[in-house]
This record gives structure tokens, C-alpha cells and sequence, in this order.
């Protein structure tokens, strides 16, 4: 057999197997069943998930922060901004003109245009409390984005009194007046000897 004719055989013989095998992989059935969703193929998602971080369905956007205890917001479908005022606490008076500005007023409204100013949160009404005050403004409880009760939270870290005087859920008036007495036990923010010590 000639060298020429060699090559031609091997030639042959390869285009042979490399069709067998592609004719053989092609015919393979596709996968059945649904295909793996993004939450769980993908490392950085996975990861997310388990941190627990709870995504709070949002109603309004904060506009700015009018003192520690007041906002101005756009609810949703709303053209027109509204005074949103905190439910069940009161922050130490920074901008009222009839008042001289209270001990922690200006930290209390840094605290609160720092964490809610621009961002959109869950303004939720409280069926036993008012729906507005004698000045118009809307009375809400305001959830972040990761479901932080950030009323709460203001009277928990020192930045708030809790303000029970007015009608409100027992409940929730409860857990405000303990997160009060945490606070001051620990001597967090108004509460600290070297702030305000509990005075205004």
C-alpha cells in the first residue's frame, strides 16, 4: 500500500469516528424538568439567603428629615408630599420655634435623616392610635426596607421617649415602655450621664 493511499484510509477512518461520536452526543435527550433557579445556582445569592435579611414591601419615599421624630414623605400614587409624624415616640425638640432646642434634639434628627432620608420605606397606621395629629400630619409607624421597626429602634438606642399618652395599641405600648427602661439602664444616648442624663 502506498504512503499516499495510507493517508487517505486515515483520513476517512478519522472523518468517520468524529461523525460517529457528534451523531451519538446529538441524539443524547435534552434535560427534563424545570432548570435550577438563580436563589439557589448561584454562590453570591446562596449567600445572601442566609443571612435572613427580611425585604419589607415599601409604600412611600422619604423626602427629608423635618426633626427626629418627622418626616415629609411621597406616598405612593401621591403627587403631593405629607408630614409624617412618628407613632408612639418623641424625640427631644431641635426645630420647634416656640421651644428653645432639648438636650439630644440635633443628634436625634441627624440619627433620622442619616437613616431615612431618600430612602423609601413602609409607613403602617396603628388601628387603636389616630389617624393624624391637630396639626395635619399623618401618624405612622415607619419599617425599613429590612424590616426594622425604626420607631423602636429610636427609643431602644436613646435617640426617643417613648410617648404613650396618646391612644395606641396596648401591646405596642408595652414593648415602647421596655425598650425605654432598656435603654436607660444601659445609658444609651439621652439616657448617658454625659449627654442628658434623661433630661431635656
Amino acid at each position: 500500500m502506498t504512503t499516499q493511499r495510507k493517508i487517505r484510509l486515515f483520513t476517512s477512518l478519522f472523518v468517520f469516528i468524529a461523525t460517529f461520536v457528534y451523531a451519538t452526543y446529538a441524539a443524547q435527550p435534552a434535560p427534563t424538568g424545570p432548570a435550577p433557579s438563580a436563589a439557589t445556582s448561584t454562590a453570591p445569592l446562596a449567600q445572601a439567603t442566609s443571612t435572613h435579611t427580611v425585604v419589607t414591601s415599601t409604600n412611600a419615599f422619604v423626602v427629608r428629615d423635618v426633626d427626629g421624630d418627622t418626616i415629609e414623605a411621597r406616598l405612593d400614587g401621591e403627587k403631593d408630599d405629607v408630614k409624617i409624624r412618628f407613632l408612639g415616640v418623641n424625640t427631644p425638640e431641635s426645630v420647634d420655634p416656640r421651644k428653645p432646642v432639648e438636650c439630644f434634639g440635633k443628634e436625634a434628627s441627624k440619627h433620622t435623616k442619616a437613616i431615612l432620608e431618600g430612602t423609601r420605606v413602609r409607613l403602617e397606621s396603628d388601628p387603636q392610635a389616630d389617624e393624624v395629629d391637630k396639626y395635619g400630619r399623618l401618624l405612622r409607624n415607619v419599617i425599613l426596607e429590612d424590616g426594622t421597626d425604626f420607631n423602636a429602634s429610636l427609643v431602644r438606642d436613646g435617640y426617643a421617649y417613648a410617648y404613650l399618652d396618646f391612644p395606641l395599641n396596648k401591646q405596642r405600648k408595652a414593648q415602647l415602655a421596655d425598650l425605654q427602661k432598656e435603654a436607660e439602664a444601659a445609658k444609651r444616648g439621652l439616657w448617658n450621664p454625659d449627654t442628658c442624663n434623661g433630661q431635656k
